[in-house]
């Protein structure tokens, strides 16, 4: 391995320690939810853990020091319940050594109480009086530089409830390192300042909801990702990703996933794909699944997780579907 290689190796590794060492404090109410919700249909199958060899224009959503190997675009939906409404585009790059990256996400739902809507699952199961809209636009760009691949992405974020808006800009940085069998990555998300939303009138909201008050945290977090080169296993191929990442209120989530893929003719290829993360929230199941078939440079996805909405999954439980497909 090189100087840069052990020392690429020496930071992420230190900052995986750092991240599990960290306490938790009390949550926060953090927003707008579209930044914690999957932007990739390929990575909710796989716990919300990014694929970092996987050159994939969502790549922008988690980790940009690998934009300069991506290309093409992607395209994502998901229905939550019957009001809630999740969709992330985006396309990708590489010019002259640099990897260009541009993509949108939105999330739209329905409250009674914002300090209610936490996590995505209250608005797979909730709904409200209140309609929230939230709006992300995203470029990043990265290239190599002294020895790791490194990328930085600026963010436009806006959250609209009830016709009352707010807006902010964030930024993401990145890091990443292709060390032969594995490629690591670490990443910062979601820097910038509070959202600040206007008072709104809601005659059935919590008067102490941030509905009413400033101060809407974004939610930043810090990933260490790690991803394997595809291997074979009998007839097939696999690969497997991980991903530790820590919330700026203390909580370390990991996660992971496998894909087994196959591919009967050159060009056309079928994929089963299952992922598990850490689950804060007591109502999602921490299990994920996908599949996905790619003809030449079209790939159709498919992700799912169960949401329930009484605590023990299994007994009265809701599905979050995901579509998605992408062009290379």
């Amino acid at each position: 391995m090189t100087a840069a290689g052990s020392r690429a190796v020496s930071v992420m590794l230190g900052s995986m320690c750092l991240l599990i060492g960290a306490t938790p404090r009390a949550t926060a109410q953090t927003a707008p939810l579209v930044l914690e919700a999957p932007a990739s249909t390929e990575a909710m199958a796989f716990g919300n853990a990014p694929n970092l060899q996987g050159q994939d224009a969502s790549l922008l959503f988690y980790g940009p020091a690998f934009l300069a190997g991506a290309s093409g675009a992607s395209f994502g939906f998901q229905r939550f319940g019957s009001d809630g409404t999740l969709a992330s585009v985006a396309a990708a790059t590489e010019q002259n050594d640099f990897g260009l990256a541009v993509g949108l996400q939105y999330l739209s739902y329905g409250a009674d109480d914002l300090a209610r809507a936490q996590d995505i699952q209250s608005v797979a199961l909730g709904g409200g009086a209140l309609g929230v809209d939230e709006f992300v636009a995203s470029v990043g760009l990265s290239r190599e530089l002294l020895g790791l691949e490194t990328g930085v992405v600026l963010k436009w974020v806006e959250q609209s409830v009830d016709r009352s808006n707010d807006h902010t800009v964030a930024f993401d940085v990145g890091v990443g390192k292709d060390l032969g069998p594995i490629v690591l990555g670490l990443t910062t998300r979601n820097l910038g300042s509070n959202l600040e939303p206007e008072p709104v009138s809601c005659p059935v909201c919590d008067p102490a909801s941030p509905t009413s008050a400033a101060g809407l945290e974004l939610p930043s977090l810090v990933a260490l990702g790690l991803t394997s080169d595809e291997f074979e296993v009998g007839a097939l191929d696999m690969f497997f990703t991980t991903q530790v990442m820590r919330r700026r209120d203390g909580e370390v989530i990991p996660a992971g996933g496998v894909e087994l893929s196959y591919w009967p003719l050159p060009g056309y290829t079928f994929r089963l794909r299952a992922g598990a993360q850490r689950v804060v929230e007591d109502r999602r199941s921490p299990l994920t699944f996908g599949a996905a078939f790619t003809g030449d440079r079209l790939t159709i996805e498919y992700a799912y997780q169960a949401f329930d909405d009484d605590g023990e999954l299994g007994s009265s439980s809701t599905g979050g579907h995901r579509f998605g497909f992408r062009w290379r």
